[in-house]
């Protein structure tokens, strides 16, 4: 082949080598995507409860990996194994963050300061509602941006809440905080008091589950003294109240008919997509708030709660349902795998409690007045949760200085 000219001879040289060197760059961070990908399948396969997010840029014989993860196992294996995966890398720059960020000091743990406090996909109020947690509730701080904190809650859910929706604590106030006895309140809505007198303005709201630090009794033994995670100072009725400790010991052993019980204590409470408290609320938000009443912690989402408990299989007469029983909805993917995208609690006789614009019973039997037809049509799958404490993935809650733990 002839070239017309020295210029574009040097033009089509140049050219090729531009190409075999976009290509071999190209296959190398195809390559290290790979391993990146494999990686965040094993250490964060869901990313409400796990991040992940790390890039390989290639520079010569060169790689920099950038991001950051909730795992730092899974950031030693993926420098482990690179230059084991490639050929010719002769240096790693480690520009990786394991959360939580060195920056937050000693104060990567916090208290819950809000009845409700609202945590959304992004550090910003227009964000989507991701899950909400209740007063009390420990939670790990990861970062910071801005007057937001990325947020991880005991059940792994991660977020970002904005700063007034938790205390961060340093390491003499976690300790003050978590060796303190605490008081839970066993009502559905009321008030913390700014004297021992219903009468007297509110310090706040709180909804069940709410959790505070005691301090002593009022001088009439009628309320207890609380305190906030901010230190505020408050009064909370006893007949809605009582000490963690001994509330939790009176669940051990707890029944189908304090789950239905639970349940029916929530009935009208309007659906709020994210909501977990008893002032709106979704399916699973439902859920997992009435067997948290009973010691039970739930993953947050239905699609997560599918994946504990013991499977019960469904016949056309629900006959190996028990009271209790969550129950799955959902539809069938492409690969044949189950989408669940709802979750109730079955009551027996064919019926179910459930939050579906407000919580209601609806039943799944044809021609009962109450006959939910799509339900029965989409339902996907059950799990018992009583009897299972420690078995199948369900986790009992047992109140430690430090945190809720199994």
């Amino acid at each position: 082949m002839k070239y017309s000219s020295p210029v574009l001879y040097l033009q089509i040289v140049v050219l090729s080598i531009l190409i075999m060197s976009c290509t071999t760059t190209r296959n190398l961070n195809s390559k290290n995507s790979d391993l990146i990908s494999s990686l965040k399948k094993e250490f964060a396969p869901d990313s409400r409860v796990a991040v992940f997010d790390i890039k390989g840029i290639k520079k010569g014989k060169e790689i920099v990996f950038k991001g950051e993860t909730t795992s730092e196992e899974a950031k030693l294996k993926l420098l482990s194994q690179t230059q084991a995966y490639y050929k010719g890398i002769e240096n790693i720059v480690d520009d990786i963050n394991v959360l939580p960020d060195k920056s937050l000091g000693e104060k990567t743990k916090g208290i819950v300061r809000l009845s409700a406090c609202n945590i959304r996909s992004n550090p910003k109020h227009s964000s989507e509602l991701s899950t909400q947690a209740i007063l009390g509730t420990p939670v790990k701080i990861l970062k910071k941006k801005g007057s937001w904190y990325f947020i991880q809650t005991p059940d792994g859910y991660l977020g970002w809440v904005d700063s007034g929706g938790i205390a961060p604590l340093n390491n003499y106030d976690q300790k003050a905080w978590y060796n303190a006895d605490k008081i839970i309140f066993t009502d559905v809505y009321g008030f913390v008091y700014s004297k021992p007198d219903i009468k007297s303005n509110p310090v706040s709201d709180i909804a069940e589950g709410g959790i505070l630090k005691l301090i002593g009794e009022s001088l009439d033994k009628h309320f207890w003294v609380v305190g906030f995670p901010d230190n505020r100072v408050g009064y909370l009725n006893k007949k809605s109240s009582s000490k963690i400790k001994k509330y939790l010991a009176g669940k051990r052993d707890y029944t189908d008919s304090d789950v239905i019980n639970a349940a029916y204590k929530l009935m009208g409470i309007p659906y709020l997509w994210g909501g977990t408290s008893a002032k709106a609320m979704d399916c699973s938000g439902f859920t997992k708030t009435v067997y948290f009443m009973q010691g039970i912690l739930l993953p947050r989402d239905a699609s997560q709660q599918v994946k504990v408990g013991k499977p019960i299989p469904l016949d056309e007469n629900f006959s190996k349902l028990k009271r209790g029983d969550l129950l799955f909805f959902g539809s069938k993917r492409m690969d044949g795998t189950d989408r669940i995208t709802h979750v109730a609690i079955y009551i027996g006789d064919g019926k179910i409690i459930h939050e579906t614009g407000e919580i209601k019973v609806q039943s799944l039997k044809k021609g009962d007045p109450d006959f939910a037809e799509h339900r029965l049509k989409t339902l996907m799958q059950a799990r018992r949760i009583i009897g299972y404490g420690g078995e199948y993935g369900v986790k009992k809650l047992i109140y430690v200085k430090d945190y809720w733990e199994e």
